[in-house]
């Protein structure tokens, strides 16, 4: 079943994808992203990946039945032959199941390959995801204390729940820990 995280993932990196279409092979890209967002497992990066190139599919979709319905208008109009409409909807259906396993198929490969460096760079995936607003565990740091906010020196204890937090920041953060942080989604997207 599809979280509501992978599904604002998969939206995320077919945005990424489809503003990125003017460069090949963009649909990897996009789904790189979708990948990374997700996290370190790469059988959920693969599955956000595909969603992802899904998501970039259906305006290619829709001009090819808008142009399945011009052709077909054509065709009725000029009284042609119907051999002659069918051949053209075949090359346009031909097309189409290219344009599919372009686009999800190389989306599929970016979500693995995101998914893939996430898990080598645990850091820099936890900080994309604290700074995009999706981790749930954030952190404290870089607020302002109620002290500094008023204009006045922080004391001592601040500072030291601080530093306090900040450990437990990078406690949270792990790398050994992803494991653990997986089995943990994994068992809250069972229930």
């Amino acid at each position: 079943m599809v979280s509501g995280r992978t599904l604002i993932n998969a939206i995320i990196g077919a945005v990424v994808g489809i503003v990125l279409s003017f460069i090949p092979f963009s649909t990897v890209i996009g789904g790189a992203v979708a990948g990374f967002l997700e996290g370190p497992n790469d059988r959920d990066g693969a599955i956000v990946g595909a969603l992802a190139g899904a998501i970039t599919f259906v305006p290619i979709a829709a001009v090819a039945v808008l142009g399945i319905g011009f052709v077909g208008f054509g065709f009725g109009v000029a009284a042609a032959p119907a051999e002659g409409f069918a051949f053209v909807v075949l090359l346009i259906l031909v097309g189409v199941l290219f344009a599919f396993v372009y686009t999800v198929g190389l989306s599929l490969l970016g979500g693995y390959l995101g998914a893939y460096l996430a898990r080598e760079y645990p850091h820099k995936h936890a900080s994309t995801r604290e700074t995009m607003g999706m981790d749930r565990r954030r952190s404290r740091r870089g607020r302002p204390s109620t002290a500094a906010r008023a204009g006045a020196a922080p004391n001592r204890s601040e500072e030291s729940e601080r530093e306090k937090s900040e450990h437990a920041h990078e406690e949270e953060h792990d790398p050994r820990r992803w494991h653990e942080d997986d089995e943990v989604d994994r068992d809250e997207r069972r229930e």
